[in-house]
């Protein structure tokens, strides 16, 4: 094997191997061996690992049915004379709200559509692109898109564990096939709350179920 990578456990963990630096939400190490197996049922009382649960829990890593919301919309605009399209797939969006903190300008559930990238500046949507954990947005300006938005420190492998979210992976290969339309490969979320339904991957279920780190029944 070379480099760090995660392997989906058939209704179980997620086994991560290789070295791949795990951090808190607030980018803190998380102590860990070589190998690690990580909670995706979301009932573990020993989070971010697995502690067995899923077994009690009857957790199914079975995804549901195709998804409606597996589709790019994209929004067009022109900046400082260039043509700028931001691109969004709603399958793929986590919810980390990275883009409304950014650049609310923008990026704003009010207003409709909610992604007017004319409102903005091309420095902001960089930014937003860059720090969206999931790849559901990305930028493409008049020379062509620029490769997995991975920002200016592209080589760090990561999994970050999102306080009542998802795990955010960067740079760590994962041995399962990448549902969503641009989908990335380097950049992308996985559930950890088990009820997502586009397993592995996270949907942004566990907000709409209320899902907390906490929740271990």
């Amino acid at each position: 094997m070379d480099g760090p990578r995660i392997t989906p456990q058939p209704d179980g963990s997620l086994r991560v191997e290789g070295g791949a630096a795990l951090t808190d939400d607030a980018g803190f190490p998380i102590e860990t061996g070589e190998r690690a197996f990580l909670c995706r049922c979301g009932h573990s009382a020993n989070k971010p690992f697995c502690d067995g649960s899923h077994k009690r829990a009857g957790f199914s890593s079975e995804s549901g049915a195709e998804q409606p919301r597996n589709r790019v919309i994209a929004y067009e605009a022109k900046l400082d004379g260039r043509a700028v399209t931001v691109t969004y797939n709603p399958m793929l969006c986590s919810h980390a709200a990275e883009c409304q903190r950014l650049h609310r300008a923008v990026f704003d559930p009010g207003q409709k559509p909610w992604i007017q990238p004319g409102k903005g500046t091309l420095p902001g949507l960089r930014a937003v692109v860059y720090a969206c954990p999931s790849g559901a947005l990305r930028l493409a300006e008049a020379g062509g898109q620029e490769p997995e938005q991975l920002g200016p420190d592209p080589a760090t492998a990561e999994i970050r564990v999102r306080r009542n979210g998802p795990y955010e992976v960067r740079n760590v290969a994962l041995d399962a096939a990448f549902y969503g339309a641009g989908a990335s490969e380097r950049k992308y979320v996985l559930c950890r709350c088990g009820h997502s339904g586009n397993k592995p991957f996270c949907d942004g279920s566990h907000r709409d179920a209320g899902w907390t780190d906490g929740d271990d029944t």
